[in-house]
């Protein structure tokens, strides 16, 4: 696979935005792989980050992580510079891809020194190279999530419209907060994304008016097959599927970002 030296000038990058929830189960990775390939469907420039030790949106771009040797984990251990381990998916969409050892590497960073910025600092060098840069995060509070947080202009949190992922917010939003003070002072959170939702379930439609009265809730996606279509394959809803109701949703999202970067 042809590696990514250079791929565009004279372009500013509009934002750096991370999905990120430390509860698991919320179509995180689904949620970054639709924006990034729908915005890159819209022709700007998208790279995606995957920064979970599972490798789960790298796989979901149809790669195998054994199968792309220059990967998040080299980049984050100082072997090489995040220019390296890009990689062209296709037309304006480009991948930064994950591997199972980044679980390791994610120890050894609690001791590195400024370890909370490490990825800021790896991305400094590619930022003009882009219009957005995704990063999906791990399902959990990490320093691997700490550094997301810190290289981000901003954050989107998918919730699932149950009772469950509702208390998650505030825990997350706390941490979000931390950052902001100590590390990441432009930061700032563009909404929640209800996931998963049943309109014809009376929790997820009491839940979903909660949220939407304490937080700016920026769109909702319905539960449905159609949302993780394509997953493993490389392909996503908003490709293969624009016309369906998810797709829709998600475009809506998308839409949403660009009005307000």
């Amino acid at each position: 696979m042809e590696q990514v030296n250079e791929i565009m000038e004279d372009e500013e990058m509009k934002g750096t935005i991370v999905v990120g929830n430390q509860k698991g189960g919320v179509t995180k990775t689904t949620t970054a792989l639709n924006l990034g390939a729908g915005l890159a469907k819209q022709g700007e420039k998208v790279l995606c980050i995957d920064l979970d030790p599972q490798a789960t949106l790298t796989i979901a771009l149809g790669k195998e992580p054994e199968e792309m040797p220059n990967n998040i984990c080299r980049v984050l251990a100082g072997d090489m510079p995040m220019k390296k381990a890009i990689y062209e998916i296709r037309e304006n969409l480009f991948l930064v891809p994950s591997d199972l050892e980044l679980a390791i590497l994610e120890m050894q960073l609690i001791s590195r020194t400024a370890r909370e910025i490490i990825l800021s600092k790896a991305i400094e060098g590619i930022k003009e190279l882009f219009d957005y840069i995704i990063i999906d995060c791990p399902p959990q509070l990490s320093i691997l999530t700490i550094n997301g947080l810190s290289a981000a202009d901003a954050v989107i949190v998918p919730v699932k419209t149950d009772y469950k992922s509702y208390k998650s917010i505030k825990n997350f939003l706390t941490t979000v907060e931390d950052i902001k003070g100590m590390v990441n002072p432009n930061l700032r959170v563009l909404g929640i994304l209800g996931t998963l939702h049943e309109k014809r379930n009376k929790e997820h439609t009491e839940v979903l008016e909660y949220i939407e009265e304490q937080y700016q809730v920026i769109g909702v996606i319905k539960k449905a097959a159609d949302a993780t279509k394509g997953d493993c394959d490389g392909m996503t809803v908003v490709e293969i599927k624009p016309n369906s109701e998810v797709a829709q949703q998600y475009n809506q999202v998308i839409e949403y970002i660009k009005g307000v970067r």
